[in-house]
């Protein structure tokens, strides 16, 4: 990457002088005659609240662009702040003064507001009239303001007392003026020909900031086309700046605009200074290695992984050479997001080497990362939580917001991962309640573990069919994270929502435009949507074929599906063949390797939900008794932690089992079938409140067969009722439902 100039000339750095713009003059005024009213407040008419807002008020003037002298006088009379009239008039009369009276009355002027700050040697003379601190917000500002006016030769005091009486005097013209002629009212250099006139200090405050935004609570900070303006005109007055092209690199980042944003991080190194005033070649090497390490996050982000790959080798080669084991490790803990290969020996010389370098940050991600490979790999979960805690107590003594809550959001994560969904929900909404007010700049954390969390919670209600809340949560996540790449969390969870409400309403065309739209956010996600899909319409072919393609495409070793998605697809293709034959087509290995490797890897809801297909399986092979041992084994942990539509599918499970099962005596079986009516009741509400209504018509079909058979007329006609009147109002896609359906 080519820096513009040869860093190794670049030998003392450049001495900034900020312009004394006449709104910063202005400012200095208002401090002066408010000190003085305060001074001369002998019945103390200034209250606390006049003294508080009067503060706040200033401190964010300071902070902010400069204004127009009408924009300034309305704040200040808008009656937001209780700011008292005296100050006010006494304010328009100076500035009256320092208009008509020139460079004489601004040198009294600025000689008054030097005598305002307290010295060292005020405090040992105990000089009341002296009020402001040096060291404060204030002083500080005055100070800046008082050497910088210092500097200044006669003719740039007289170019500042000009400026300054143009300033005052367009709200005076605007008033005289038309619309038209006030468009035309732009002076070569006048201050308002460009509004947004920042000082280094201003720019720099603004810039950490919105950066502290971007990082920890996007939606605070302006939108990509707003900070886009803010910077270009931050730019204008600032063009050395190089941290404002890094701002401008993150924002590209925002909207995935490649160009933009590789320009962007390209000036932000020209700019850089990259030796120190001694000349230090090291600091330059640093620089390009960083330089480097940061093209190569550049590429990763927009999936270049092979170019990403380039950056970093590059960053290390340059890392080696100057013996910088930070930037090794940063580099290190990149690696481990673009390799496939090793990835446990790259996380444990990484947490190990910065334990010895003391990097508290990277030990603690190095831990979490260490804990989400081991959890996909099989690692026992006892071990799991135990090391996550390590990384929380780096977090709390580091007060690591961001860390903290991806703490949680990975608690949440693989408590789903292992089927224990109300823990996942748990944990959650545990985060969900944490306070995360510790940022340095007041900066509450809201990032991606947040919109996570809301994900999560979202997935769980619309699993326990909270439609509308689960709606109002996912519309909670859109209004919070609207840009990418964060928006990809919950445009996923509103496909799954969306599939899943069409797929049970038999509205095979939208559920399909779902299934098909979750492809650019998660592809595996999609293929197995769209088998779920095809299996419904009973288009067993098309079935099959989708969930070929998934296992046949992820058979290599590179490519290996995630163990969770690997198993519901074997699920899958198992229910696909026994539903569309005979069950004995179904070699038994495939169920089996499901449940090993559930076991292996402590998938334990998929193992139950294997469990129960193998119960159907051997129910339909009229082996009932078999059935439900295997329904022993895994009714309980869906009852737990399933949804209520897996819920409503294990109890007809069971309900067709114990039916089977019941022995011919007429009393006994009577008993058991009556029994299993009263489980059918649960399950028909299950399904109603899931809007199931094609699986409520078969538990109802069932439920009349059974009172039919116990010669309960009456409870039969009650469910052949409710069948015909659901039957006209959902009229069924497939009217034909085969047995072997689960």
């Amino acid at each position: 990457m080519s820096t513009g100039r040869d860093p190794l000339n670049v030998q003392v750095k450049k001495n900034y002088r900020e312009t004394l713009t006449p709104h910063r003059l202005a400012l200095a005024v208002l401090i002066h005659e408010f000190f003085k009213v305060r001074l001369n407040d002998a019945s103390a008419e200034l209250s606390k609240q006049h003294i508080r807002d009067f503060c706040i008020l200033i401190l964010k003037l300071i902070q902010s662009p400069d204004l127009m002298l009408e924009e300034l006088l309305d704040i200040l009379t808008c009656g937001k702040y209780l700011i008292h009239q005296e100050v006010i008039d006494s304010f328009n009369d100076t500035l009256r003064h320092l208009n008509e009276d020139g460079i004489d009355y601004l040198l009294l002027v600025m000689d008054n507001i030097g005598k305002l700050i307290l010295h060292d040697t005020d405090i040992v003379m105990n000089k009341t009239i002296s009020q402001i601190n040096k060291k404060s917000v204030i002083g500080y500002y005055l100070r800046r303001l008082l050497i910088n006016f210092d500097k200044l030769t006669f003719s740039e005091v007289s170019s500042v007392i000009s400026s300054f009486q143009r300033y005052y005097l367009y709200e005076v013209k605007e008033d005289k003026v038309g619309i038209n002629r006030k468009l035309n009212l732009v002076y070569y250099e006048d201050w308002y020909s460009n509004r947004d006139q920042w000082s280094k200090r201003q720019a720099e405050l603004f810039i950490a900031s919105q950066a502290a935004l971007l990082s920890n609570n996007e939606e605070k900070a302006f939108s990509p086309k707003d900070l886009g303006k803010h910077i270009k005109n931050l730019l204008k007055t600032n063009p050395d700046l190089a941290e404002a092209h890094f701002l401008n690199y993150l924002n590209y980042l925002r909207v995935k605009e490649f160009c933009g944003a590789i320009s962007s991080l390209y000036h932000c190194f020209d700019k850089s200074s990259f030796v120190d005033a001694k000349g230090n070649v090291d600091e330059q090497s640093k620089g390009f290695r960083f330089a480097a390490l940061n093209l190569a996050v550049l590429y990763f982000h927009f999936h270049h992984k092979e170019e990403a790959l380039a950056a970093l080798k590059e960053a290390i080669m340059l890392a080696q050479q100057a013996n910088d084991n930070v930037c090794l490790q940063h580099a290190l803990s990149w690696l481990y997001c673009l390799t496939p290969l090793n990835k446990d020996k790259l996380l444990e010389h990484s947490i190990l080497k910065s334990i010895d370098l003391n990097l508290p940050y990277i030990i603690s991600l190095g831990i979490q990362s260490f804990v989400q490979y081991a959890g996909i790999s099989g690692g026992r979960p006892k071990y799991i939580f135990e090391t996550i805690t390590k990384s929380d107590i780096g977090n709390c003594q580091h007060a690591y917001s961001d860390l903290t809550c991806s703490s949680y959001a990975q608690k949440s994560g693989m408590w789903l991962f292992y089927g224990k969904s109300e823990m996942s929900s748990l944990w959650s909404q545990l985060l969900l309640h944490l306070n995360t007010d510790t940022n340095p700049l007041g900066i509450t954390y809201f990032g991606e573990s947040l919109c996570q969390s809301i994900c999560n919670v979202a997935m769980h209600l619309l699993n326990q069919a909270e439609y509308s809340k689960a709606h109002a949560t996912i519309m909670l996540a859109k209004d919070r994270f609207p840009h990418e790449p964060l928006s990809h969390i919950w445009l996923l969870c509103e496909c799954i929502y969306t599939f899943t409400r069409c797929l049970y309403h038999e509205e095979w065309i939208e559920a399909e435009a779902a299934a098909q739209k979750m492809s650019v956010y998660d592809d595996c996600e999609s293929q197995l949507r769209m088998t779920q899909l095809f299996l419904h319409k009973r288009d067993f072919s098309a079935a099959n074929k989708c969930i070929s393609r998934l296992i046949d495409n992820h058979s290599d070793s590179q490519t290996r599906l995630r163990i969770d998605y690997h198993v519901r697809a074997m699920i899958l293709n198992a229910e696909v063949r026994y539903t569309s034959c005979y069950p004995n087509v179904v070699p038994p290995v495939a169920m089996h390797a499901c449940l090993a490797y559930a076991n292996d890897f402590h998938v334990d809801y998929l193992g139950a939900l294997t469990n129960l297909h193998l119960a159907n399986i051997q129910y339909l092979m009229k082996m009932p008794a078999q059935a439900l041992k295997l329904l022993d084994r895994c009714l309980i942990h869906i009852l737990s932690h399933g949804g209520v539509y897996d819920r409503a599918r294990a109890m007809l499970m069971y309900a067709k089992c114990i039916v089977s099962n019941a022995s011919a005596s007429t009393h006994e079986r009577e008993t058991v079938i009556v029994n299993a009516a009263e489980i059918l009741n649960k399950v028909v509400v299950n399904f109603m409140k899931v809007e199931a209504y094609a699986r409520v018509k078969d538990a109802l079909h069932l439920q009349a067969c059974l009172y039919n058979e116990v010669n309960l007329i009456n409870e039969r006609n009650k469910c052949a009722l409710e069948f015909r009147l659901l039957e006209e109002e959902y009229p069924s896609a497939n009217n034909i439902v085969p047995v072997t359906f689960l």
